[in-house]
């Protein structure tokens, strides 16, 4: 069998013996696989620049029986340089790729999947808003990976909910103020402001996400309830997060 050629971007790098890496990468055929790049420590050549996370690469894969893939060599198609430089925006975008790793699925999505990290790499690195990019974004990336919160009707009573709203981490949805009374936890509340943004960032075409705006509170709240949610539906917390809290806290200073 010939070697094959995928477009991908690169998610995690990390050593593999003395000479190899072993690299974690996102597909738009095959979702997220794990590759041995041989002897790429010392290849200049073969992996120019291409091994870096977050960056859109070509990678040539020699064929393989077992569940890793052999990397031949990659070419560079865009590292996203511009996003490097703003550490706010490298928090969000380290997330979004972690989270895109862990659902990368259903295999029918994987395309998407692929298209919408590449595209929010791009409009990270315009300069889109990571504030409000963040929550409409895990938000796309949920739903694509089949974890997508009902909000346009409350899970109770099926009607549009009316306030006091919250938030059911266990259900993955919207429940107005009566139904929410004893509902099963975990229930965060959720106020109208952001539940509108939301409904708003759930219908949006993806190209036009960074028109939206999650204020500062509208923005935490909607984070803690999807950081509960993954602890809930995905067993764990992103090792990505503890960084983009720290970014969010200190406002994004730019550097290296």
């Amino acid at each position: 069998m010939a070697e094959r050629q995928t477009p991908a971007i690169v998610l995690n790098v990390r050593d593999y013996g003395e000479a190899d890496l072993l690299v974690t990468f996102l597909t738009p055929v095959r979702g997220c696989l794990t590759g041995i790049a041989k002897h790429a420590k010392k290849s200049r050549r073969r992996f120019a620049h291409c091994l870096e996370p977050l960056s859109r690469v070509d990678f040539f894969l020699a064929p393989s029986r077992g569940e890793l893939e052999f990397i031949q060599k990659g070419e560079l198609v865009r590292n996203f340089s511009g996003l490097r430089r703003h550490l706010k925006g490298l928090g969000v975008a380290a997330v979004l790729a972690e989270l895109a790793g862990l659902l990368a699925g259903p295999p029918e999505a994987y395309a998407e999947m692929f298209a919408t990290l590449e595209e929010a790499l791009g409009q990270l690195e315009a300069g889109a808003p990571p504030d409000s990019l963040l929550p409409a974004l895990v938000l796309r990336l949920l739903t694509l990976g089949g974890y997508g919160p009902r909000l346009a009707t409350c899970l109770g009573c099926g009607l549009e909910p009316a306030p006091p709203l919250s938030f059911s981490i266990r259900r993955g949805g919207v429940l107005c103020g009566a139904c929410s009374r004893g509902a099963l936890g975990p229930v965060l509340p959720l106020s109208q402001g952001t539940w509108k943004l939301l409904r708003l960032a759930q219908t949006l075409p993806l190209a036009k996400l960074p028109r939206l705006r999650f204020p500062v509170p509208q923005r935490d709240e909607t984070l803690a309830i999807f950081k509960a949610f993954f602890r809930h539906h995905l067993g764990r917390e992103l090792k990505s997060w503890s960084f983009w809290e720290k970014m969010a806290a200190k406002g994004g200073s730019q550097g290296s």
